[in-house]
């Protein structure tokens, strides 16, 4: 049997606690504070940094005890998964804030488009092509956007305000391209409005076309007499 040995001096008033703890026989080895640190970062992990603290502080926690001397690898290896599930987890909260953010961003500038009365056809085919993207804005001509502009003032009026659609403000097709849907309020009455984006394009928010009440005006360029006479004509026998 292992037995206590005395110091082979006197230990200095007020420290003989600590040499005979570390001198006890079979004394744990005390806690490793990078696995203790990393494990409560990688609960806060949704902070986004503390998710990457808490995977590195994993790391090194796990180095620090291995062998047995420090205590904690159960919660070093631990807080390596917490803190990736943490991270991604932040990343999509930022993401669903970011969206949120710009998602309110184009009813507003459709609004002041559509709405203000002292903007011309002009001004708003200006603005809409500000929020459209590079393939809605090289497709649709200035002119062909004037005009649906001027057909939708005349069927609906000046848009006075947006809503998002109660029951389904997001719908997905599966080839990749992504609706958002208003309820708009216009001077002569309500109607839908639609907002297409491809995948690429609803993180910025640039519009690829619109739709208000079934009208679009990528379906009213398509259809432009310009359009219809640059087709094609097929060739009779």
């Amino acid at each position: 049997m292992t037995q206590f040995q005395p110091p082979p001096y006197e230990p200095p008033l007020g420290q003989q606690g600590n040499y005979m703890t570390a001198h006890a026989p079979n004394a744990l080895p005390r806690w490793s504070a990078a696995a203790i640190g990393a494990f409560i970062l990688s609960l806060l992990g949704f902070l986004g940094v503390t998710a990457v603290l808490g995977l590195i502080f994993g790391i090194v926690g796990i180095i620090t005890t291995r062998g047995g001397r420090r205590r904690g690898m159960g919660l070093a290896i631990a807080a390596i998964p917490i803190s990736l599930v943490t991270g991604a987890l932040s990343i999509l909260l930022l993401g669903v804030v970011y969206f949120g953010m710009h998602a309110k961003e184009i009813p507003a500038k459709l609004q002041s488009a559509l709405g203000s009365d002292s903007a011309t056809v002009a001004d708003a085919a200006n603005a809409l092509r500000e929020i459209g993207s590079a393939a809605f804005n090289d497709e649709v001509s200035a002119e062909a956007l004037q005009a649906w502009i001027t057909q939708i003032n005349a069927k609906h009026g000046k848009l006075t305000s947006t809503s998002r659609d109660s029951q389904q403000f997001m719908s997905t097709t599966p080839d990749g391209v992504v609706y958002l849907n208003f309820s708009g309020k216009f001077v002569n009455g309500p109607a839908s409005i639609r907002l297409i984006f491809t995948a690429e394009q609803l993180w910025s928010m640039r519009i690829d076309d619109i739709d208000i009440g079934g009208s679009s005006p990528r379906v009213s360029a398509e259809n432009s007499p310009e359009s219809t006479k640059n087709q094609p004509t097929s060739a009779t026998p």
